[in-house]
C-alpha cells in the first residue's frame, strides 16, 4: 500500500479538480450540448483507435504531415482575412516593443511600472522585431510570424513527445485533432501573442528533457542542458508563476528518495539546471532593465499582495477587480500598498470563514478551467470580419464554444478514467515524467486557487501536462475489449453523428440566443488609467478615419476623451447620409441601423479652445485598415478607438 499512496492521492486530487472544471463548463446555456458532444467524442475516439493503430507507419506519418500543412494553411488564412483588434496587456507590450524596436528607449506610460513582469517580454519582443525588420518584414507580419512559430513549435513538440512516450498512433492523431480541428490553433494563441503560450512551450520542453535525460549521451546532455537553461530562463522572465516547477521537482524528488529510486532517475542534473535558470533570471532581469533604459518606480509598483488580495475578493470570485486596483493606485507607494493589501486580505478571509473560503476555492477552480471564452481572450473582436463570416457570425461563435469545450471535456473525462487505475512504475523515466506532470499541474491549480487571482486563461498552462499524463497512463482492459468487439461501421457512423450534432447545436443556439456581434472595431489603446496622453485637436481642426463594414450594424461607439467637447459624426460614403453622434462621458454613441459599406468617422473641434482626443499611435504597427487623417495629413500607423456592433 505504501508504494501506491502518493500517486493515488495525487490522482484523486487532480480528478476532483477536473470534475469541478467539467461542471464549470456546463453551467451556461450550451451545457447539455457540450456534454453530449463530449461523450460522443469519447465514444468515437475509442472506436477509431484500433483502425488508426493498424495503419502503416509511413501512411500514418504522411497523414500527420498533411494535417499539419492543412492547419498551417488555415492559420495563414485566419491571420490574413480575420485579424483581431488586440487590447489590454498584450497590446501595451506590443506597443512598447514596437517603440523600442524603432529606437525610442523610453517608457511613457505607468503600466510597466505597475506590472514590471512584462518588461522582459516587451524587450525580447523588440529584439525579434528588429531582426525581422532587417528582412523587410512589417511589424504586423513579424508578430504573426512569431505567433505561428511559437504555436506550431509547441504543437510539433507535443506530437513528438506524445509519440515517444506512448507509441500509440491513435493518441498522436487525437492530439492533432484536438489542436488542429478545434479553435485552439486559430484563435487566442494564434491571433494574440502573449506569454501564456510561451509558458506552455517551456513546460513541455522541461518535461521532454526530464523524460529523455536518463537515456541521453554526454553530447545529448550538453545540448539538452543548454536548451533547458535557456528555456526555463525565458519562461521565468516572461511568466514568474512558472516557479511552481521548483516545489514540484522537490516533491517528485522526495517521492523517489522514499522509494530509493532518485539516483536511478538521474533527476539531479535537470533539477540543478532548472534551479540555476531561476537564479539567472534575477541578473537577466537587471540586464534587460539596463538595456531597455527601464527604471522601476516604487511610486507605481504593485506588491505581490495585490494579486493575493484580488484572489480572496468574493465579489469578483477571485478574478481581476478594478475596484481593488483603484484602491491600490490611490496609495503613495509599494510599501503602503502592501500594508493595505494585507489588512484587506485578513478582513476578507475572516469574513469568508472556513466554509466560505472553501466555496471560493471551488469557484476559482471552475473559473481556472473554463475554456469557453478562448475566442475572446485579450481581443476586442475582428478589425473587420469578412462578409461570409458576418452572415453566419452567431453560428461560428457557438461552434467555437461548443467544439473547444466539448473537446476539452472529452480529454478530461478520458484522463479521469485512466487515472482511476493508474499505478506508476517509477523505475520508468516516462512514468517519472508523468508524476512530475501531475505534481506541476496541481501546483499551478493550487497557486491560482489558494494564493493568486484567477482567470480562465491561466488554467491552459496545464494543457501539455494533461496530454502527457494521458500518454503515460494505460488504457483500461475493458475499454480495449469493447473496442475490439465493436462493428467496423460503428466508428465512422459515430464520428458522423458527433460532427453533425455539433453543427446542429451551433445552428440552433446561433438562431435562438441573442448575442452582440462585433462587426468592426479598433480597441487597442494604452489607456488613460496608465496616463496615456491624448492627441490635442486645435480649434477648427478635424480628424477623420474611414472604416469598412462587411455586415450590418446598429450600435456604434467612438471613444473621444473624458471632458472633451467636440462634434462627432459618421457618414455613409456611398449615400452621403451623415449621422451625428450623441456624447456620453468619454464615448460618443449612435443607435442606428447601418448597412454594410464604407463609412467615415469625423471629429471636429468647433470650440475656441483646444480639445483632447484619444488617437492611438504606433511607430510601425498598423492598427486599422484605413489611416487617420488630421487636417489632410494621413497617418497609417494611427487610429481612433471605435466599435461597431450588431445587437440582436
Amino acid at each position: 500500500m505504501t508504494r501506491k499512496a502518493f500517486p493515488t492521492f495525487l490522482s484523486a486530487v487532480l480528478i476532483g479538480c477536473l470534475i469541478i472544471g467539467i461542471l464549470g463548463n456546463l453551467t451556461d446555456y450550451t451545457g447539455i450540448a457540450v456534454l453530449i458532444v463530449a461523450v460522443l467524442i469519447c465514444i468515437s475516439t475509442q472506436l477509431l483507435a484500433n483502425r488508426i493503430n493498424t495503419l502503416k507507419f509511413t501512411h500514418f506519418r504522411l497523414a500527420i504531415g498533411i494535417g499539419l500543412l492543412a492547419m498551417l494553411a488555415g492559420q495563414i488564412f485566419v491571420l490574413g482575412t480575420m485579424p483581431v483588434t488586440v487590447y489590454h496587456d498584450p497590446y501595451r507590450v506590443l506597443s512598447q516593443a514596437d517603440q523600442i524596436a524603432a529606437g525610442h528607449m523610453t517608457w511613457d506610460i505607468t503600466y510597466f511600472w505597475r506590472y514590471a513582469n512584462n518588461v522582459p517580454l516587451a524587450y525580447l519582443m523588440s529584439l525579434w522585431l528588429r531582426v525581422t525588420q532587417l528582412f523587410g518584414l512589417t511589424t504586423n507580419l513579424s508578430v504573426h510570424l512569431l505567433s505561428i512559430l511559437t504555436l506550431d513549435s509547441f504543437i510539433v513538440l507535443l506530437l513528438s513527445t506524445i509519440w515517444k512516450m506512448s507509441h500509440r498512433k491513435s493518441l498522436v492523431a487525437g492530439v492533432l485533432a484536438f489542436l488542429a480541428l478545434t479553435p485552439f490553433a486559430y484563435t487566442y494563441y494564434l491571433q494574440v501573442f502573449y506569454s501564456d503560450l510561451t509558458t506552455m512551450l517551456v513546460l513541455l520542453i522541461v518535461m521532454r528533457v526530464v523524460m529523455d535525460w536518463p537515456q541521453g549521451s554526454k553530447t545529448n546532455h550538453l545540448l539538452s542542458g543548454i536548451g533547458l537553461v535557456i528555456s526555463v530562463l525565458i519562461g521565468a522572465l516572461l511568466k514568474p508563476n512558472i516557479i511552481v516547477l521548483l516545489p514540484a521537482l522537490a516533491v517528485v524528488a522526495l517521492i523517489l528518495m522514499k522509494k530509493k529510486l532518485f539516483k536511478k532517475s538521474r533527476l539531479l542534473a535537470p533539477i540543478i539546471l532548472i534551479a540555476l535558470s531561476f537564479g539567472l533570471s534575477l541578473p537577466a532581469t537587471q540586464a534587460i532593465n539596463h538595456a531597455s533604459n527601464y527604471t522601476p518606480e516604487a511610486k507605481y509598483a504593485f506588491p505581490v499582495t495585490h494579486w493575493m488580495m484580488m484572489g480572496v475578493n468574493p465579489t469578483h470570485y477571485g478574478t481581476y477587480s478594478g475596484k481593488d486596483v483603484g484602491q491600490d493606485i490611490k496609495l503613495p507607494n509599494k510599501t503602503a500598498r502592501s500594508h493595505s493589501d494585507l489588512k484587506h486580505i485578513s478582513k476578507r478571509v475572516k469574513k469568508l470563514g472556513a466554509l466560505g473560503l472553501i466555496k471560493l476555492w471551488v469557484v476559482k477552480i471552475g473559473i481556472l478551467l473554463n475554456v469557453r471564452g478562448i475566442q475572446d481572450w485579450y481581443n476586442g473582436g475582428f478589425r473587420s470580419a469578412p462578409v461570409w463570416y458576418q452572415r453566419h457570425a452567431r453560428f461560428f461563435m457557438e461552434l467555437t464554444i461548443i467544439s473547444y469545450a466539448a473537446a476539452t471535456l472529452a480529454l478530461w473525462l478520458t484522463l479521469i478514467r485512466r487515472l482511476c487505475v493508474w499505478r506508476p512504475d517509477l523505475t520508468d523515466s516516462h512514468q517519472v515524467t508523468a508524476l512530475l506532470a501531475i505534481v506541476t499541474t496541481l501546483g499551478y491549480f493550487a497557486f491560482h486557487t489558494l494564493l493568486w487571482e484567477v482567470e480562465p486563461r491561466y488554467g491552459q498552462a496545464a494543457l501539455p501536462l494533461i496530454w502527457l499524463l494521458l500518454a503515460a497512463t494505460p488504457i483500461p482492459a475493458r475499454d480495449q475489449q469493447r473496442v475490439t468487439n465493436a462493428p467496423k461501421r460503428l466508428a465512422p457512423l459515430s464520428m458522423a453523428v458527433t460532427f453533425l450534432l455539433g453543427l446542429g447545436f451551433a445552428g440552433i443556439f446561433g438562431h435562438s440566443q441573442f448575442k452582440t456581434i462585433v462587426v468592426a472595431a479598433q480597441r487597442s489603446q494604452l489607456s488613460e488609467q496608465y496616463h496615456a496622453k491624448p492627441t490635442t485637436i486645435q480649434p477648427g481642426q478635424t480628424i477623420t478615419e474611414d472604416v469598412t463594414l462587411s455586415g450590418a450594424a446598429n450600435r456604434f461607439a467612438l471613444q473621444i476623451h473624458n471632458g472633451s467637447k467636440v462634434n462627432a459624426s459618421l457618414m455613409n460614403l456611398k449615400t452621403h447620409v451623415n449621422y451625428h453622434l450623441t456624447p456620453a462621458t468619454r464615448n460618443y454613441h449612435l443607435h442606428q441601423h447601418l448597412t454594410a459599406g464604407k463609412y467615415r468617422m469625423t471629429i471636429r473641434n468647433g470650440t475656441s479652445k483646444s480639445q483632447p482626443v484619444d488617437v492611438v499611435q504606433t511607430y510601425h504597427y498598423q492598427l486599422a485598415d484605413h489611416p487617420v487623417v488630421v487636417n489632410g495629413q494621413a497617418n497609417q500607423n494611427a487610429s481612433l478607438v471605435y466599435t461597431f456592433r450588431l445587437h440582436l
